[in-house]
């Protein structure tokens, strides 16, 4: 039977360009040789020449050197063949995220979404958690919340050459401006969550003055006007009133 080795860990593995190999033939020195799969498939192995080896895992690849060496060279020739430096493959994943960067494959080939994420430490507090694109290597793509990627579609497989983008929050840097009897009037940050109510948004500008009218609270959204009363609502608390980016809040003085 014909002497073939591999590395208990490399059997499995398919080998693939920019992999390193190393080939040792029992009793022939001369013919070790550490080389460099090419983008071709190809490596050059000595009295044989190019020999295409990706796409074949480590003992098949033995196993055809093995036969090449029988053929015209060699009796019996006793062939060892590992890998010795893996291709570097990656998975990009950028945006909104921590340290945005790739992440390297692993030799198993396995990497699901939720590691990857976790890889580049979660989400940026401005991220929009509810647009997250995973742009595949072959050319689809697809959308998750980061609720879903917590969940079951975290174990979504991922290959060398996928990308993940994070959106930035669509609210980044977007405000409503509280005018008025107000102890902080100007612009008040919209949350990132794009949630936001006219009680938290006076909140967020002091809370109203002495002098304040709340029963007349204008609310100016692009021109269209709509006046109400922020005394009830405060009180009722049951049905918050929510705003939009860009929103005139003006709370009027008291006509004493």
């Amino acid at each position: 039977m014909a002497a073939l080795a591999a590395r208990d860990e490399d059997t499995g593995y398919v080998l693939r360009p920019n992999d390193t190999i190393s080939l040792s033939v029992y009793g022939e020195p001369d013919l070790s040789v550490l080389v460099r799969i090419l983008k071709t498939g190809e490596s050059s192995f000595p009295l044989l020449g190019p020999v295409k080896v990706t796409g074949m895992s480590i003992a098949a690849a033995a196993a055809h050197l093995r036969e090449l060496y029988a053929k015209d060279y060699l009796v019996d020739p006793k062939i060892n063949l590992t890998v010795a430096d893996y291709a570097a493959e990656f998975v990009a994943v950028f945006g909104a995220v921590r340290t945005p960067g790739q992440i390297p494959m692993p030799v198993s080939g396995r990497l699901d979404l939720a590691t990857a994420i976790s890889a580049v430490g979660g989400l940026a507090e401005n991220a929009d958690a509810n647009a997250i694109q995973l742009i595949r290597a072959a050319g689809s793509t697809a959308t998750f919340t980061m609720e879903a990627i917590q969940g079951s579609a975290g174990r979504t497989q991922l290959v060398a050459g996928d990308r993940i983008s994070v959106n930035h929050s669509a609210f980044l840097d977007k405000t409503v401006t509280v005018l008025g009897q107000v102890h902080k009037p100007g612009p008040v940050p919209f949350p990132l969550k794009g949630k936001f109510d006219l009680i938290n948004a006076i909140a967020l500008a002091g809370g109203t003055t002495d002098l304040a009218n709340p029963k007349k609270v204008s609310i100016n959204r692009k021109g269209t006007v709509k006046i109400v009363d922020f005394r009830d609502l405060s009180q009722r608390g049951d049905q918050p009133y929510l705003l939009q980016p860009d929103d005139i809040i003006s709370i009027p003085e008291r006509i004493f």
